[in-house]
């Protein structure tokens, strides 16, 4: 089973960079993580949908999971939740 993350980012954002390094250091970890980088301004529809106000925000298998901050810790744990089948 894939787990599906959405990174929402901004040109502009500083925060955006080091949750960025974050993700791509975690998922190395795991086998099926697919994950899409998505500029903020190029998705609204995106923005809307998760009523999205602050950036860098991480969207796990259709559920925000995290926003602003990430760490190893928490973004592993997610992920592996999501590979187990939980919510």
């Amino acid at each position: 089973m894939t787990v599906n993350i959405d990174f929402i980012y901004s040109d502009t954002c500083p925060d955006c960079p080091p949750a960025k390094k974050t993700v791509e250091r975690v998922v190395k970890e795991f086998e099926d993580v697919e994950v899409n980088y998505l500029r903020a301004k190029d998705v609204p529809e995106k923005l809307d949908e998760y009523d999205i106000t602050h950036i860098p925000t991480i969207i796990i298998d259709g559920e925000v999971s995290h926003v602003e901050v990430v760490n190893d810790k928490e973004l592993k744990e997610k992920i592996q939740e999501k590979k187990n089948g939980q919510k």
